[in-house]
């Protein structure tokens, strides 16, 4: 009796032992496999990190090079700017004057200055001043160059000489300064010759001054910015 009794004693240590090392077993597993899928969500978590890091350089990167475009051509337009209004500095400022604006710089001369009234054959002075700007040009061969005659609404005189109105007055004092610029030098293929007639006004007003600022030649000159619109993004 004392011998079986014993022997169930044993039996059921051993069973316990077992029962025992099965639980830790499986515990083990259970934190061996935690620790696996944290282990792969850090992994995770690292790349992502990375990803974004990689990301916000990449926009910084793209940022900074935006910013020296756009500072090249602000520097490239301020420098066409000075180098025309100084080769026009001689000149009456009320008759002309050179500012940038929508990524071009404007050369606006008055009718004063070009022609005598509803004519189209430019005078003295205004050859003379044509003459410096295309000298200008001429040393930044990349300029594109557009001539854009403009005129008040007041209508042309009957019976005048070739011109039956405001577009044809407009186009022909474009055409006329877009020829004599093409003579002195300028290529033809760099310049354009456009009439406005009235239709594109600086001053709505109805004084003789404000008629007057818009009797007037715009010459605009666009820079080549092919490679800052590149940097930019732009299709140019």
């Amino acid at each position: 009796m004392k011998f079986n009794f014993t022997k169930a004693s044993l039996s059921v240590l051993l069973c316990s032992s077992l029962l025992a090392s099965c639980v830790s077993s499986k515990k083990y597993d259970d934190l061996k496999a935690s620790k696996e899928a944290l282990e792969r969500e850090q992994a995770a978590s690292r790349q992502k990190v990375d990803e974004l890091s990689n990301t916000l350089k990449e926009r910084e990167q793209k940022l900074a090079d935006m910013e020296r475009a756009m500072n090249e051509q602000q520097k490239t337009l301020d420098n066409l700017k000075n180098e025309v209004a100084a080769s026009l500095k001689g000149f009456n400022q009320g008759d002309m004057s050179v500012s940038v604006r929508d990524g071009k710089v404007y050369v606006s001369m008055s009718d004063k200055l070009l022609f005598a009234t509803g004519s189209t054959k430019v005078n003295a002075g205004g050859q003379k001043a044509l003459d410096q700007l295309v000298s200008v040009l001429n040393k930044n061969q990349e300029v594109g160059v557009m001539v854009e005659g403009h005129t008040d609404d007041v209508e042309v005189l009957p019976g005048t000489k070739k011109i039956a109105d405001n577009w044809d007055l407009s186009v022909l004092r474009a055409t006329e300064i877009t020829r004599m610029m093409t003579n002195k030098g300028l290529s033809p293929d760099r310049i354009t010759p456009a009439g406005r007639a009235f239709f594109q006004p600086v001053d709505t007003g109805r004084s003789a001054s404000s008629k007057a600022k818009n009797r007037r030649t715009e010459i605009i000159l666009t820079p080549d910015l092919t490679e800052v619109y590149k940097i930019l993004g732009i299709q140019s």
